[in-house]
């Protein structure tokens, strides 16, 4: 038996498929898929944005994992394949979390977690006694998970080798734009560190690569577990990347370990300078006095960071765009990158939106993060949209950029990225879709 996984790629604003030659940063959920399979089945992944899809690709099952702007062309794939008579299986954040829409376009449906419920759909296959939907009756407790199949990637076309693990799921927070306490529950769970380390281990063993990217939600959410896993790290001498929020600036312990442990870059979740903003969001763990003080910690141990930014929130105004900018210059970011609300199935933030009448626009295709798809509450939705271009426009500009680089090594690393997205909104096109 054989399954094919496929990553769908998206439809683009002209109808076209986005096509490229090569991504910047490598995705763990398909080769972790593969890894769960049993033995006896063989695997294949395909990424639909690098490899052509042709329908003939021989397979007794399709896999598609996807998030909510790739839905359209995941439904395109399937239909494909459906055609020819081959199942298709959908799973992943979309299809958690819009069912009903995608039970219409597949054979079954894996919702929520995959370790238990993947396998068994598996073996019901086999045995041609395929159910609608699978999902797990409780949530992993994240022992014994296997190794990720990056073996069967090719990884000559990624242009970041920084391979991705993770030592933690679900978040302590629950912010109204997210999906990830709907879809890992409101318990936070971490692994065994042994287990984290022998992956890591692995990793750099089959992939040759020295970088590792945590996608933890939140890296350092469990202090203890952190903590532990950072010290387990020091003797291995490599370098990696994680996520967090903005109050990891406020442990000099954690982030004394941090800088000891290779960490080059963390993604820091400010999302606004607003403090009304920050609370119709419901993050309450970010504090706007603190931000400068918590960037600076992080500046001053050598360590790398960007911090992501939304725009389009219930207590954004015209002027916060411009005012954004400036805070980002005077604190010296070295890497923004911005966003328009999308309000995603499942997100709090969408119920309130359907509930006020202000969603417009149903296509998921628009759901990206770079395109307004309802009535912002202070502006229209053309203010939002010029805003959120002129904000990028002014970030990256050559005297932006001059203003905020230093004499750290990840300000001098980020320079090249810094002029191409310089290059790229200048066109208005959007950056962050060329990097992922």
């Amino acid at each position: 038996m054989k399954v094919l996984l496929i990553q769908p790629s998206q439809i683009l604003k002209n109808g076209r498929l986005d096509k490229r030659k090569r991504r910047w940063l490598l995705g763990m959920t398909m080769p972790y898929v593969a890894a769960l399979a049993p033995p006896d089945i063989e695997v294949e992944i395909k990424d639909d944005l690098l490899e052509e899809i042709t329908f003939r690709e021989k397979c007794d099952l399709v896999g598609l994992s996807f998030m909510s702007h790739q839905a359209p062309r995941a439904y395109q794939l399937a239909a494909g394949f459906r055609n020819r008579n081959i199942p298709v299986v959908m799973g992943g954040f979309h299809a958690t979390l819009a069912p009903d829409e995608c039970a219409r376009h597949a054979d079954a449906l894996v919702l929520g977690e995959a370790e238990e419920s993947w396998p068994r759909l598996l073996k019901d296959f086999q045995a041609g006694r395929l159910q609608a939907r699978y999902q797990a009756k409780k949530l992993s407790d994240l022992k014994n998970l296997p190794v990720p199949r990056y073996d069967l990637l090719n990884l000559k076309r990624y242009k970041l080798l920084n391979i991705p693990s993770q030592t933690t799921r679900g978040c302590p927070y629950n912010c109204s734009y997210c999906e990830v306490t709907q879809v890992y529950g409101g318990k936070f769970r971490h692994r065994p560190v042994d287990e984290v380390i022998d992956e890591i281990k692995e990793i750099r063993q089959v992939t040759g690569s020295d970088f590792i990217y945590f996608v933890d939600d939140n890296f350092v959410a469990n202090r203890e577990h952190a903590l532990k896993i950072m010290e387990r790290l020091v003797p291995l001498k490599l370098i990696y990347g994680c996520l967090a929020t903005t109050n990891v600036g406020d442990d000099p312990e954690v982030l004394d370990l941090m800088a000891r442990s290779g960490c080059l870059h963390v993604n820091i979740g400010m999302e606004s300078i607003s403090p009304e903003s920050l609370k119709a969001i419901r993050k309450k763990q970010n504090k706007v006095k603190d931000y400068e003080r918590q960037f600076k910690a992080l500046r001053d141990r050598g360590i790398g960071y960007s911090v992501n930014v939304m725009f389009g929130l219930d207590g954004d105004r015209p002027e916060i765009f411009d005012s954004t900018v400036d805070f980002l210059i005077k604190a010296k970011v070295p890497v923004s990158f911005m966003f328009i609300l999308a309000p995603r199935p499942g997100t709090k933030v969408r119920d309130q939106l359907l509930a006020e009448g202000r969603v417009f626009d149903h296509d998921w295709t628009n759901y990206c993060g770079f395109k307004v798809v309802y009535h912002p509450k202070h502006m229209t939705a053309r203010q939002l949209e010029e805003g959120y271009w002129r904000a990028n426009r002014r970030f990256y500009s050559p005297l932006s950029i001059l203003k905020r680089q230093s004499l750290h090594l990840f300000s001098l690393h980020m320079l090249p990225f810094n002029l191409f997205f310089a290059w790229a909104v200048r066109r208005r096109y959007q950056p962050l879709d060329h990097y992922f």
